[in-house]
């Protein structure tokens, strides 16, 4: 057979989402009361000083008709 009649065939991986539950502790430097702190929280972040990962669910993703 030669080079150029070689077809590559696609390698078909099944795509999965994943559901985690994270909870995390956040610390926010702030010169101000807790109300400034939370606006820069969610304009700049903060630190992650603990953070416990939880998985959820696993789903395979529909993936169209196979012939």
């Amino acid at each position: 057979m030669a080079k150029q009649d070689v077809v590559k065939v696609k390698e078909e991986k099944a795509t999965k989402c994943y559901t985690y539950e994270v909870k995390m502790i956040i610390q926010v430097i702030c010169d101000e009361d807790d109300k400034a702190a939370q606006v820069k929280l969610d304009k700049e972040g903060g630190y992650v000083t603990k953070r416990e990962v939880t998985l959820v669910d696993a789903v395979s993703l529909y993936s169209g008709d196979k012939k």
